[in-house]
């Protein structure tokens, strides 16, 4: 290497003496060294860099040949460096697959082939010291075969980091599902259980590469287990690490998927549970769902419908049919569907004749309060693709609905103020079942509508006076903004997705009815006020009351001091006293978490103060272990540093075994109270319960927003 070694020597002899010497100490060991782990670690990050410094390299060589340009010194440091780190990927890449869990023949190859490459990536270095090097014949083979070996050995890499078929996934057409549209007809592990683990667990637990020596790719791996033997128990869902392992705090070694991978939904969970505790069969059919709401419901989209495509229609067509008094919009923008509302007061046959050029895009037909006749709906079974038709002329009779028998894929049907009867609708039902009728005055009467509805397992709205079938009130309000807390002013505004819909409220605790106020703007609040607020529409059911307790919190705390700091998961005690209040999510950033322990803080108010109540926002979401707490106590002095006196306590309940995450306020009346100095304990669940799966562990105390006024 002559002048050149200088660098280059030093620098391979130190890096293959140190990590040579750690190989085999490695090896000498019953287990691998944590901190030859810890560096085997690296092995992902760094091998991208010679990597990318071969492909350079390569460019560069075939560039400086067709230009006559060849820049040895160039190329010679680039080999320099690829050599070099292609080395130490090897290494880090060994020490690496110390962790085990690897198929060990995807494994060898890769190894092998990155150490052949290695070796080849060096060989090119040591040849080009020599003068010319690039001249000679088989310099260049060789620089194209490193490229080939590289190439191969990243292939094995992706197959033990993203299973067998990661390279060409996507380059193969998409598998074509079977149709399955009724809940009767899943299999519960083939169609259902064996979708979560594929798109949540079969990254780290499949053929190539088995994380605990666990592969969730077949049955058969799957009643094997894994180091710690079989993962499933059937019929017993607590008792299998397959289940259990997935309610561990994500923060737990132990928990399944580890932290940073995409966890598994609550409902998720709740169906690897139900197929464990039924048996954890392989081939049966899902059964008990007409008896099992919650089972129907979380099985909803693991059904497979027949993919309808359907063709964009011209601008021309769209023109016409605007014309003709019709707005037309897209339902999704730049897709085909097409959403189409009759607008104008005159209709006619012809006016509707200039909707049959769109027949396959119309997804979404509105004639309301249009004059539409019988006859006029005489090429209404055109409309293919038609999922949504609202009809609402007096004069539409059981002979329009013989014309609709043939729209399979009708979902709802607004049939309001139409003269259809009993036996019209019974003899429609009996070709064609949307989920959704609305029959409000109609000549169909309660029975037949309660009766209908039971018979088809649809939803049959009827007559809201006299007559009706199910819920028909109002959607409740929805108020902006969501905080509770505000220091000076805070301004409601409240919406509600129906039009011509009154909304009274009150502002004294009372239920709202139509005597009281009405919300027109937006309602601004400069006091602690508990606000109801109610829909009310003509001829629809009132909506059930929304309740916020508003809270004008009159002393912002700034100085406090906490006994002991909160985990270091959740830290940041100040957001206890931003008015900011934290969502139904634990990891949302605004939630303060003790693992185990209590909350106690020391608060100073700068002066004395009036105060009558002190308040604080807890959360419990007990899959995740996090429970609310006992007790609420508060303490005042008359110093920072002298005694403190209790002055209230409070129990806060919970009951069951919990299910979505929920939130409380948790408010201990102090009336009158004048004092500067406060001390505020919030007491730790304890322990898990007996019914939790993680029974005796301790449980997390997770608040945000502790405040006086």
């Amino acid at each position: 290497m002559r002048n050149k070694k200088g660098l280059y020597r030093p620098l391979f002899i130190g890096l293959t003496l140190v990590f040579g010497l750690l190989t085999i100490y490695a090896i000498k060991q019953n287990e691998p060294p944590r901190f030859v782990l810890f560096l085997g670690r690296f092995h992902p990050l760094l091998l991208h860099l010679p990597i990318g410094a071969l492909v350079v390299t390569f460019f560069l060589d075939v560039l400086g040949r067709f230009q006559k340009n060849y820049q040895q010194a160039v190329i010679r440091n680039l080999l320099g460096f690829t050599s070099f780190f292609s080395i130490l990927t090897c290494f880090l890449g060994y020490f690496l697959s110390l962790e085990g869990g690897y198929q060990s023949n995807t494994l060898d190859w890769h190894l092998y082939t990155g150490i052949g490459t290695a070796i080849v990536i060096a060989l090119l270095f040591y040849l080009s010291i020599k003068p010319d090097f690039n001249s000679k014949k088989l310099f260049f083979p060789i620089l194209f075969l490193s490229i080939i070996g590289i190439g191969i050995a990243g292939h094995y890499g992706s197959i033990l980091t993203h299973g067998d078929s990661f390279l060409i996934e996507y380059a193969r057409a998409p598998k074509t599902e079977k149709t399955i549209e009724v809940k009767d007809s899943l299999r519960l592990y083939a169609n259902v259980v064996a979708k979560i683990f594929d798109k949540k667990c079969v990254q780290c637990h499949n053929a190539s590469k088995q994380k605990g020596k666990l592969s969730l790719l077949t049955p058969a791996s799957i009643l094997k287990g894994g180091e710690q033997g079989s993962n499933v128990v059937a019929g017993n869902a607590q008792a299998s690490l397959l289940y259990s392992r997935l309610l561990l705090p994500i923060s737990d070694e132990e928990h399944m998927p580890p932290e940073g991978k995409e966890q598994l939904t609550k409902d998720e969970i709740w169906l690897v549970k139900h197929w464990i505790n039924t048996g954890a069969n392989f081939e049966n059919y899902v059964t008990g769902v007409k008896d099992n709401d919650t089972l129907s419901r979380k099985l909803e989209k693991y059904l497979v419908f027949n993919k309808i495509e359907i063709p964009k229609a011209s601008k021309s067509d769209i023109e016409e049919v605007r014309k003709a008094g019709f707005r037309v919009t897209e339902i999704v923008p730049g897709m085909a569907s097409l959403n189409v509302k009759f607008i104008e007061k005159s209709l006619s046959k012809e006016t509707i004749e200039t909707l049959f050029d769109l027949k396959k895009q119309i997804v979404e037909l509105d004639f309301h309060s249009a004059e539409l006749t019988d006859e006029m709906t005489a090429g209404f079974n055109k409309f293919i693709n038609l999922k949504y038709l609202r009809i609402n002329s007096p004069v539409i009779t059981d002979k329009a609905l013989k014309n609709l028998k043939k729209l399979s894929r009708l979902e709802v049907l607004n049939l309001f103020n139409t003269s259809i009867s009993n036996d019209g609708l019974t003899s429609l039902l009996s070709e064609i079942q949307p989920k959704k009728v609305y029959a409000w005055n109609t000549k169909v009467d309660r029975a037949t509508a309660i009766n209908l509805a039971s018979d088809y397992k649809i939803d049959i709205q009827n007559s809201i006076n006299e007559d009706f079938v199910g819920d028909v009130s109002l959607e409740k309000p929805e108020i902006i903004p969501t905080q509770t807390l505000f220091k000076d002013t805070i301004q409601l505004t409240v919406l509600s997705h129906l039009k011509n819909v009154d909304l009274h409220y009150t502002l004294d605790g009372s239920k709202p009815d139509k005597n009281n106020p009405i919300i027109s703007e937006k309602l601004t609040l400069d006091k602690s006020t508990i606000f109801k607020v109610r829909a009310f529409k003509e001829n629809w059911s009132p909506s059930k009351v929304v309740t916020c307790q508003y809270v004008k919190v009159l002393h912002k705390v700034e100085d406090y001091t906490m006994k002991k700091a909160p985990d270091e998961r959740y830290p940041n005690p100040e957001k206890l006293f931003d008015l900011s209040e934290g969502s139904l999510t634990f990891s949302d950033g605004s939630w303060v978490g003790y693992f185990g322990n209590d909350l106690e803080a020391t608060i100073d108010l700068g002066s004395i103060q009036l105060v009558n109540n002190v308040s604080f926002q807890c959360l419990e979401d007990t899959g995740s272990w996090i429970f609310y707490p006992k007790k609420f106590k508060v303490f005042t002095s008359s110093t920072k540093n002298g005694a403190y006196k209790e002055i209230g306590d409070i129990s806060i309940s919970r009951s069951g075994e919990g299910g979505d995450a929920e939130n409380k306020k948790v408010t201990l009346a102090i009336p009158n109270t004048k004092t500067r100095y406060f001390k505020v304990k919030i007491e730790n669940y304890g322990k898990l319960p007996d019914w939790h799966p993680s029974a005796g562990n301790p449980s997390w105390l997770f608040v945000d927003e502790i405040y006086f006024w």
